[in-house]
């Protein structure tokens, strides 16, 4: 491609502005601090990169690998939401401002000591180990910069940091606090196009049908500016789309990161641009839409879609011109610029040369005439043999498909003697198609008495390998939901979960602060947990992540130098129940 094109191309992107879209709430960068003390300010996580079925709704700040450094109220406000969980966001805070916004503070590992009273007191006036608390204004009122937790690995944390977040306060929307210059990390590396890949779209049957992706490899020239390995123009049909794979990076972090911008121009024209400045919560499964699925549910990288496909949402799509879609007619050519922007203003190029095939050569969709079409505005329905049935309700899927639902014969679901399997295994659809909202899976067929209190539903890999999937039998059927495509079966989990203490019955533990043990599960996973100790119900904190449970026994006034009798009850999410006693001197 000419030198002086890719000049030409460039410039004028430069000078486009955005033509449609959701505008962002605009913030003061003046009216918020920090929210950490003590920390080197490097990132693990941006806001809106694609996570499993979400974007990443906030910003996650490193704490030096370790716990306990000090979290800040990033302005003046007070505390209007008070989280407490193994899961999610862990220990979490909500702090609402004057100005309109709420700021949050996720995985920590302790409170404010009036905060931390007020919790011990509510989960134990209510018999809660996990509690969601809202309060009202003055409660606790807090102020910017003061220390209102210390940092830690709580929830679904991978690794020590804070997950910060920025929220419009009245209608939750998260927004993108690093892009507006809340956050400010050291950052002039511009995103990496790392593949590139071509569909066509053929209608039939008025639903879209997809070719197999063409795959292309970039090169990386001077100034980010990249363009396919193969040098002469790249051979597209009557209508397809582009995908492109891309990643980003930050000064003297390994992490990778996701973008904030992608835009497509087709001969100097905007056709196509995604960008996400924030969300409403409700809007966040569409990131399946946005990005292309079967690439990105096994990639670390983002593969976004260059199109506006039947059941997304135009909300973060600030141009799109027939959907994105890119044609050419017989030996016509043209020209294409694809530019990726990361949240610091880091801009990569990608610009090559397209050419229309011959008709003969351009991709014709083909789908059986016997076929059922599964219509994503309409409820469907299918049943197999008479164990099992599915409901799709409209909406559930991103675009029409053709029903594939089926007996797996040549799949035999196979666990070890701690799981009975009590069905077939049956397909619905396939793994790669994503789902926007849930689906309903019934297995109609007797089960033994004495199994049905520990039957639920199992997804099937495809070497045969159970996992846990939900539901309870009930009346001669088990009805459940889900939001995954794939294989299913119905098995019983029949064996109890594990407790072991971190020390031994009669223990003398004068000198201990907590009691811990270890939990474990062998399928099903923890569905409860409670404890007591002289018939006094105790808080328990569990860790999922190292499978331990602790008791804090100072905070819960155990003492006396005497014999104090302990109980701790596990359940799994099959109703199997494991109950230790013992007790120890303290």
């Amino acid at each position: 491609m000419r030198r002086g094109y890719i000049h030409l191309v460039l410039t004028a992107a430069a000078a486009v502005g955005i033509t449609a879209g959701a505008s962002a709430q605009r913030l003061d960068t003046a009216y918020y601090d920090f929210p950490l003390r003590d920390v080197a300010g490097y990132y693990s996580a941006n806001f809106g990169e694609m996570r499993p079925n979400h974007f990443h709704s906030g910003t996650d700040i490193k704490t030096d690998g370790v716990e306990g450094k000090p979290v800040v109220a990033a302005a003046d406000g007070y505390v209007s939401r008070i989280f407490m969980s193994p899961w999610g966001y862990g220990l979490a805070l909500y702090v609402t401002h004057p100005n309109g916004t709420t700021t949050v503070y996720g995985h920590l590992s302790r409170f404010r000591k009036d905060i931390a009273d007020y919790v011990w007191q509510q989960r134990h006036s209510q018999r809660k180990n996990r509690v969601d608390l809202y309060c009202k204004e003055g409660t606790f009122t807090v102020k910017r910069g003061e220390e209102i937790a210390r940092s830690g690995d709580t929830g679904s944390s991978g690794g020590p940091h804070l997950h910060f977040e920025i929220r419009d306060a009245r209608t939750q929307k998260t927004l993108n606090v690093i892009q507006q210059g809340i956050l400010r990390p050291k950052d002039d590396i511009a995103p990496l196009m790392m593949k590139l890949h071509y569909v066509e779209v053929d209608t039939v049957r008025n639903i879209p049908v997809h070719s197999a992706l063409r795959t292309y490899a970039l090169q990386k020239g001077p100034d980010s500016i990249y363009r396919p390995a193969q040098t002469s123009p790249l051979k597209v049909g009557r209508r397809g789309y582009f995908i492109v794979e891309v990643s980003d990076r930050k000064n003297d972090c390994a992490n990778t990161y996701g973008v904030y911008r992608v835009t497509e121009r087709l001969d100097e024209r905007p056709i196509f641009e995604y960008r996400n400045d924030g969300f409403p919560f409700n809007f966040s499964r569409y990131c399946n839409s946005v990005s292309y699925y079967p690439i990105q549910r096994a990639s670390r990288n983002e593969a976004i879609r260059l199109t506006h496909i039947e059941g997304g949402t135009s909300y973060f799509y600030t141009v799109v011109e027939d959907r994105g879609i890119v044609s050419a007619a017989e030996g016509e050519s043209r020209n294409v610029v694809i530019e990726a922007a990361d949240d610091c203003g880091n801009v990569s190029t990608l610009a090559f040369e397209i050419e229309g095939k011959p008709d003969s050569e351009c991709f014709t969709g083909h789908i059986d005439p016997e076929s059922d079409i599964i219509r994503r505005g309409s409820d469907f329905t299918a049943r197999v043999d008479s164990i099992f049935s599915v409901t799709v309700p409209r909406g559930a899927l991103y675009e029409s498909v053709v029903s594939d639902i089926a007996r797996e014969d040549d799949l035999r679901p196979h666990a070890d003697t701690t799981v009975k399997v009590l069905s077939p295994a049956y397909r619905v659809l396939d793994r790669s198609i994503p789902l926007h909202k849930g689906i309903t899976l019934t297995f109609t067929t007797p089960v033994d008495k004495a199994l049905q209190r520990h039957t639920t539903m199992a997804s099937v890999s495809s070497n045969g390998s159970l996992a846990y999937a939900g539901g309870s039998y009930a009346d001669g059927s088990l009805k459940a939901q889900t939001s995954t495509l794939g294989t299913y079966c119905l098995a019983a989990d029949l064996t109890p979960p594990t407790i072991r203490p971190s020390f031994k019955d009669g223990e003398d533990c004068r000198s201990r602060r907590t009691l811990t043990f270890r939990i474990a599960d062998n399928f099903s996973g923890i569905g409860s947990y409670t404890a007591s100790i002289d018939g006094r119900w105790v808080a328990v904190d569990y860790a999922p992540k190292h499978a331990r449970a602790t008791i804090h026994l100072d905070a819960e006034g155990i003492t006396g130098g005497v014999a104090h009798e302990v109980s701790f009850t596990l359940t799994d999410n099959c109703g199997n129940r494991t109950v230790w006693k013992g007790s120890i001197v303290k």
